[in-house]
């Protein structure tokens, strides 16, 4: 749900019918998720909704679709994103200070390619935790690409390509924290692998924020990550597989392998898996599992990886196989997976149970 043009998603909405995000909301009315994360939806760079999130759940997602069940989500956070955030440098070398390719993260406009929260529970605003601002020449042993950026870039860019956040979210009086991100994809570099890079090292950056690592200073100036003993769930379009693609395997499969993961769902017998995705044949040739893939390259990107200290019940994604009536929901007209038909990712879930702390 993203346009280079700023506002246009917005006025988009306006139609009510708009088959694409008809579509798009059916699918989240049939899944029916407590908490949902939502990459690329524009909203205004510097947070909070321009109007474009109020109207997709009253006008899409609380009105009945396709004959799925309407859904209420009285709870909405849209934070601030680096995407469209110009520079104060040249960084591409053309001589002037242009978006997308001056920006702390690639966007047309502030706010371009932002992602947003949507939650049937409270969420506590007060407690929210954000390293937008984290500089990429301070994380530890980074890989930003040598002689490749001007000096002044280096000293000012930002390693999170939209953001990292720690979002509580209060359930039945319990804390579940949300950690939130979309690093950058792998491509659409060149050989010094600026892209990949930085892939890897927002990677490194949530695995940081789950060891509460010392060096981590958030937006506040607070240092470290999440509380030890922190019950929390990494959500994002991660943009890296462990198995396939163009990006540096390490850091997803340090973070997927992590001892704080939980183990089944990250890489075991309970990782999310579809009917369609087996039936669906990309145009690489790929080695990861085909029940995995939530992406129409072939490829596992999107995640939902709850904390070991959680209980797990079931988990999947959306990708119904040929048979399935519900597989117009992901189609054309001609019966063809097309990122036009609604979006070229599908939606994670994984169902959890908190288990009750003794206070």
């Amino acid at each position: 749900m993203s346009d280079p043009q700023p506002g246009k998603i917005h006025q988009r909405l306006k139609q009510k019918d708009e088959p694409r995000f008809t579509k798009l909301a059916a699918i989240i009315q049939h899944v029916r998720p407590d908490v949902l994360l939502l990459c690329e939806f524009d909203h205004p760079g510097e947070g909070g909704d321009d109007g474009a999130l109020a109207l997709f759940c009253a006008e899409y997602l609380e009105v009945p679709q396709h004959g799925q069940t309407p859904i209420t989500y009285p709870y909405r956070y849209a934070p601030p994103t680096n995407t469209g955030l110009a520079m104060n440098v040249d960084i591409d070398g053309d001589g002037e200070i242009t978006l997308p390719n001056d920006a702390q993260g690639f966007g047309e406009h502030h706010g371009h390619f932002g992602f947003v929260l949507l939650s049937r529970y409270p969420i506590n605003m007060r407690e929210i935790r954000s390293w937008q601002r984290f500089l990429w020449q301070d994380l530890p042993d980074h890989l930003m690409p040598k002689g490749y950026y001007p000096e002044a870039a280096q000293a000012a860019l930002r390693l999170s390509s939209k953001n990292h956040l720690d979002i509580p979210v209060e359930i039945h009086g319990q804390a579940l924290h949300l950690l939130c991100c979309h690093p950058t994809p792998p491509v659409f570099d060149g050989e010094e692998k600026r892209n990949a890079r930085r892939n890897h090292d927002e990677l490194v950056l949530m695995r940081a924020i789950i060891e509460n690592s010392d060096f981590l200073r958030d937006d506040q100036g607070n240092a470290g990550g999440l509380s030890v003993g922190s019950d929390f769930v990494v959500m994002g379009d991660l943009n890296a597989d462990m198995m396939d693609g163009d990006g540096m395997k390490s850091a997803i499969r340090q973070l997927l392998l992590h001892p704080k993961v939980h183990r089944s769902v990250a890489s075991g017998r309970m990782t999310p898996k579809s009917l369609g995705g087996r039936f669906y044949r990309p145009w690489q040739p790929r080695e990861g599992r085909a029940s995995e893939w939530t992406h129409l390259s072939g490829l596992r990107l999107d995640y939902v990886l709850p904390s070991a200290s959680l209980d797990v019940l079931q988990s999947g994604v959306f990708w119904p196989d040929k048979k399935d009536p519900l597989r117009a929901l992901i189609t054309d007209e001609t019966g063809r997976d097309r990122p036009q038909a609604g979006s070229d990712h599908r939606l994670v879930w994984v169902d959890i149970a908190l288990k009750r702390r003794e206070i």
